[in-house]
Order: C-alpha cells, then sequence, then structure tokens
C-alpha cells in the first residue's frame, strides 16, 4: 500500500515511492535478505554485505553526521566516527542491529523515516524492539542519521557486553579498540 502525507496545500511531502525512500529501503531490507539468506555460505555472506556496504556509502557523504541510540551511550560524529561505531558495536553482539520487518519507510527531499522491528542478540540475550532510524539528505545524498530505540535498554545492552566496566565518554566507548 503506497503511503504518501501531503501539505496543508496538498502537496506530497513523505512517500515510499520517492527516490531517497527507495534508497532507505534497499538499505535495511537488502541488508536483511542477505542476513537470513540461509542457502549462502559465510564467506558469500560476507562478500555481499561488503558489496552492498561499498554500494550504501556511495550515497552517504563524506561530511555524514551519525547519532547514536542510548542516553549514557548517546554520541555523535563523522564518517570515521561512524565506521569505528559500526565495528565496535558489531564486537558487543553475536547479531548487531538485525531488521526483522518495517512498518513504513517514508522520504522526501530532505528527510526519511524507517519504522520496524529490529532485534539485537548476544549469547543468550536476545532484544526484540521496535524502531525508528530517522535520515536527512541534501542533493539525493545521506548527510546524517539519528538512531531511535529504547535508550536505557541500548546502554544496558551494550555496557553489559564490554568486558571491562567502561567509565569514558560516549565517543571513547563506541571507539575503544577499534
Amino acid at each position: 500500500m503506497m503511503m504518501e502525507f501531503t501539505d496543508p496545500g496538498g502537496a506530497p511531502v513523505l512517500s515510499d515511492t520517492h527516490p531517497n525512500a527507495l534508497w532507505l529501503a534497499e538499505l535495511y531490507r537488502g541488508g536483511a535478505a542477505i542476513a537470513s539468506d540461509l542457502s549462502l555460505s559465510e564467506d558469500e555472506r560476507i562478500r555481499r554485505q561488503e558489496e552492498r556496504v561499498k554500494e550504501v556509502m556511495e550515497r552517504m557523504s563524506s561530511d555524514f553526521v551519525i547519532h547514536t541510540g542510548g542516553v549514557r551511550l548517546a554520541a555523535t560524529g563523522g564518517m570515521d566516527f561512524m565506521r569505528r561505531y559500526t565495528k565496535r558495536r558489531a564486537s558487543l553482539a553475536d547479531a548487531n542491529v538485525e531488521p526483522l520487518e518495517f512498518d513504513q519507510i517514508l522520504a522526501d527531499d530532505h528527510y526519511g523515516i524507517v519504522h520496524g522491528t529490529f532485534r539485537t542478540s548476544r549469547d543468550e540475550w536476545k532484544w526484540t524492539r521496535v524502531g525508528m532510524g530517522a535520515w536527512r539528505f541534501k542533493d539525493g545524498v545521506a548527510v546524517e542519521h539519528w538512531e531511535l530505540s529504547d535508550g536505557p535498554t541500548w546502554d544496558k545492552f551494550f555496557l553489559a557486553g564490554d568486558p571491562a566496566s567502561f567509565t569514558g565518554s560516549a565517543e571513547e566507548f563506541w571507539t575503544h579498540g577499534v
């Protein structure tokens, strides 16, 4: 079902068919499809994910800014921070932030929103939640992203995965060791 919102004058604002919405859908759904494809060997899964990451990065600004989830672990940083953060986050989980299903993926020329169900796990702890990702675009390129989730549980999950009792800043936590 196509979703479209309009401004008070009736002009379309956000839709699921806008090119930025289609890119977001591929970003989230494409990764989920690779992760859940049981026919792939581990090497093939890694190769496909690496290809996908290269394609995704082509639509992201070199000045890209990410705002991470959490309260205690909420941090903001540029592209170098995002790369280190993504590696660190993956190292603290068996299954990183896996998209399970999507309720809506909407965008226009300036903003996008992804609303869905995500899972993160480590050992016996499986954390499934409804969350959102907000995106900002400029000239067809992603320039900013906000991870919107249950902040206290986000902190609890990732801090519990760290073998040390971390006392530094959120930025130091996410870049520690990577």
